[in-house]
């Protein structure tokens, strides 16, 4: 035992491990770390940003609401202060001024429809986002107490009015300032005007009328809305017109409120206000008072002579004045070289529009045919898309844009003015509809509804046709555009053969003609639709409203072409029945009203008020069928209204807001 504990105490201890003391973390828990910091620092990057940007779409988003808020109330303002009910003028009693919207080809439906497009096997429709742009409403606003319109026009017309109060002729030296710098006047009235327009390739103006289109999507690359507040000041009038100066400057003499030659001039340089003008002097029809109107923010007409023909003379409107649609902004007669008439007449007057828009040139991908409906040319065709004044107000007539009379880029009336008309940028649609209390909103066997501006309705027309009959009741009544089933970028596009859209197929049922019975007459002959006797063919002219017709908002030549159609609402005048002029058919040629460009020499004129009965009438006498001219719908509508689009570049964010215009009763 005593040898065992020797043995123990003696045994050689075992060797101990030495502590190891590190100082750092090793390599791999480094690259832990960081792989885990680089995904913290990544989390909150992207939180934070996800804020960034939530933060700049709520921004955005309230950009676009405020701006849309305020020119929906500012449009709400001004239709609440027309001066006129929407009552069409059937009587001599004539309105205090005037209401009326013009509807262009395009519709909410035609982007979707002629632009759609094949993306990885599925049908996308990249364009949807642009609605109906090329609309037009106009009316006389009166201003709620002290708020009056303002406007700028030259000094000299203040002038000039001054020295006739004081019994001496007109000497700008007489007078403090420049004649023509823009001084700031007041009126309780004002002719008010909103479109839309898009940005031109300038150097094409004012020959070639083309949208700027970058990606050539055949769309417009940035559209502008505009209001145009035009004063309503008779009494700036000096012996009854606002008398016309000469005034140089830099050098060279222009001219100030006068417009240019009608029809046209085939020498000289004092037809437009530059010379450079000169190739192009058949064109003053047009835009001949385009160059007044960025002289000024008064509301101008031509003054007429003897014979009724426009002269260069202008004068300032009154409220009765502009119950006459030739006395308004951007209203023109066209002469008959261009609309092809007898060289005795003119039309009645229509918008001063460019040609129509390139999206309806567009085809289908299946065949090449084209979406939209003939154009002019196509002989005795019902629907069709003339190539005469179908698209926007004419480019001159945008403050700053007028290329044919800015004679200098600094002065205050050349491109100086340029926005000052400008409500919206980026603007996608201006969309005004008429309630048509017949337009129907069709249900389809899947159970969707589809109303007349959605793209799917002419598919919904036929879904409907389809069914045995006694068919279901459809619901009644809905803005529509006007004169919507044959518009020639709507979903229906008239009862013709039409592509439903770029892509469908060439077989039935997406090709053929809408069936033609009494149940589909009842959904296309409606309150506004402008049909009157559709019959499902392909050349008679008998389809539209008469009143359509003696308006000369239809226009149709002695050869079966339709040279002029433009689908208005216009509350119109009694004037032309009394006025000393021939309107009417005076060759007894074509179809549609025309302005007689001679006196008359016997008594065969102003029929409608000559209170004897003729033999244009089996009825009484000055009934509705002696008149020359018409309201181009007759039917007083409830309300209309009108939408307006706007996108905010940055972000692609879209906004839409609407107002209601309900007539007052």
């Amino acid at each position: 035992m005593i040898d065992s504990i020797y043995t123990v105490l003696h045994r050689p201890m075992a060797k101990q491990t030495p502590v190891v003391r590190r100082d750092a973390f090793t390599l791999i828990e480094m690259m832990v770390a960081m792989a885990v910091t680089l995904l913290l620092m990544a989390a909150l990057g992207r939180g934070f940003a996800f804020i960034g940007e939530t933060i700049r779409d709520s921004r955005a988003q309230v950009e676009l609401t405020n701006e849309l808020r305020d020119i929906t109330n500012r449009l709400q303002t001004d239709l609440a202060s027309c001066t006129v009910s929407l009552q069409p003028c059937l009587t001599p009693n004539e309105p205090a001024g005037y209401f009326m919207y013009s509807e262009g080809p395009l519709t909410d439906a035609t982007s979707s429809l002629f632009l759609s497009e094949i993306v990885d096997g599925s049908v996308e429709t990249p364009h949807s986002r642009y609605g109906d742009y090329d609309d037009y409403i106009a009316f006389t606003a009166v201003a709620a107490g002290d708020n009056w319109f303002t406007g700028k026009v030259p000094r000299f017309v203040l002038d000039q009015k001054t020295a006739q109060f004081n019994n001496v002729a007109y000497d700008a030296a007489n007078f403090g300032g420049s004649p023509w710098d823009p001084v700031v006047i007041q009126s309780k009235y004002a002719e008010i005007v909103y479109f839309a327009s898009p940005d031109y390739v300038r150097e094409q103006l004012p020959t070639g009328i083309n949208p700027i289109d970058f990606d050539g999507n055949s769309l417009p690359d940035n559209i502008r809305l505009h209001r145009r507040v035009l004063l309503i000041r008779p009494d700036l009038n000096v012996n009854g017109a606002i008398t016309s100066r000469d005034f140089t400057i830099n050098g060279v003499s222009y001219p100030f409120m006068r417009a240019d030659q009608w029809p046209s001039i085939t020498a000289g340089t004092n037809e437009t206000v530059t010379a450079a003008a000169a190739p192009i002097w058949g064109d003053a029809w047009i835009y001949g008072m385009a160059g007044v109107h960025q002289q000024c923010d008064l509301s101008l007409r031509r003054v007429l002579d003897a014979n009724g023909l426009p002269t260069r003379a202008v004068a300032a409107n009154s409220l009765s004045d502009l119950s006459l649609p030739h006395n308004r902004f951007a209203h023109v007669r066209v002469p008959p070289t261009v609309a092809g008439l007898p060289n005795d007449e003119t039309t009645m007057p229509i918008l001063a529009l460019g040609p129509p828009p390139p999206v309806l040139n567009r085809v289908s991908a299946v065949d090449g045919v084209r979406l939209a409906p003939p154009i002019s040319g196509v002989n005795a065709s019902v629907v069709i898309t003339p190539n005469l004044m179908s698209g926007f107000i004419r480019p001159e007539f945008v403050l700053g844009n007028n290329f044919t009379h800015r004679f200098s880029p600094e002065d205050a009336w050349g491109l100086e003015r340029s926005g000052e008309d400008v409500i919206a940028t980026n603007a996608l649609a201006l969309d005004v509809k008429i309630f048509d209390r017949d337009a129907a909103m069709l249900t389809t066997l899947r159970g969707q509804t589809v109303r007349a501006s959605d793209p799917g309705y002419r598919e919904a027309l036929r879904d409907f046709s389809n069914r045995p009959t006694p068919r279901p009741i459809q619901v009644r009544g809905d803005f529509v555009d006007l004169m919507f089933p044959v518009l020639a970028g709507g979903p229906v596009r008239g009862w013709q053969a039409r592509r439903f859209d770029r892509l469908a197929p060439d077989t039935p049922p997406s090709d053929g003609p809408i069936v033609f019975d009494a149940d589909m007459i009842s959904l296309l002959v409606t309150e506004f639709s402008g049909l009157f006797n559709y019959s499902g063919t392909l050349t008679t002219l008998t389809a539209y409203q008469e009143s359509l017709y003696r308006s000369g908002k239809i226009v149709v030549d002695a050869n079966g072409y339709i040279r002029i159609f433009q689908p208005t609402f216009d509350t119109s005048t009694f004037h032309y029945e009394h006025d000393g002029f021939l309107q009417g058919l005076p060759a007894g040629s074509g179809k549609g009203t025309r302005w007689s460009m001679v006196a008359p020499i016997n008594n065969n004129y102003d029929l409608g008020a000559s209170g004897i009965n003729s033999a244009t009438s089996n009825f009484a006498a000055d009934n509705f069928f002696e008149r020359e001219t018409s309201p181009p719908f007759l039917t007083r509508p409830e309300s209309i209204q009108i939408t307006v689009r706007v996108e905010n570049p940055t972000n692609r964010q879209v906004h839409q807001m609407s107002v209601v215009h309900k007539d007052r009763q």
